[in-house]
């Protein structure tokens, strides 16, 4: 049977013939699952510096992203108005999770958004498009960690002195083992 040869069978077209080049078909090659994740940043006046974070920094409830998920979309939505003392932004990124219990890493330490002025934190509902590397789905996570990872909030600049607010991430979350280690 020749190559242009199809049936369809419930809805998808299959082709008959030999398949000896790509013909610029395009395909599914691993599937994924969306999930939303809503994290909470609760208390603005007790991050840290994004640069000093470390392993016990992470608080153990910690939203873990399987490494190899893409975030395809980020919000930050003001709850309390942010207020410093100084010039503080507010970054948003991805840690190495740690879960050995050793020092951790930043994967993208700003990669989710990175230096969000104070004034797009000053007032309630205020929502901010987060618009780092990480966001659009065009790099996974745990890429440059090589591992899951955690979302981290931190400051630069100076330390704020009120704000509270909460993240919302799309994320496509692998299926099967792409970029994952199995032990058998």
């Amino acid at each position: 049977m020749p190559r242009n040869a199809t049936h369809v069978f419930d809805g998808l077209t299959v082709g008959y013939g030999t398949h000896t080049v790509d013909n610029d078909v395009l395909r599914v090659i691993e599937g994924g699952t969306m999930k939303k994740y809503v994290i909470e940043l609760p208390d603005a006046t007790a991050l840290e510096d994004t640069d000093a974070i470390t392993i016990a920094s992470l608080p153990p409830q910690s939203a873990t992203i399987p490494r190899g998920s893409y975030i395809r979309k980020a919000t930050f939505q003001v709850k309390t108005i942010f207020t410093t003392s100084a010039s503080a932004t507010l970054d948003i990124g991805t840690y190495e999770a740690g879960g050995d219990g050793s020092s951790t890493g930043d994967d993208v330490a700003a990669g989710i958004d990175a230096d969000i002025g104070v004034t797009e934190l000053d007032a309630v509902g205020d929502i901010v498009v987060c618009n780092g590397t990480l966001v659009d789905g065009v790099i996974p996570v745990g890429a440059t960690s090589d591992s899951d990872v955690v979302v981290v909030f931190g400051f630069e600049a100076g330390v704020y002195t009120a704000g509270a607010g909460i993240l919302t991430l799309e994320v496509i979350v692998p299926s099967g083992s792409l970029g994952r280690t199995l032990v058998v």
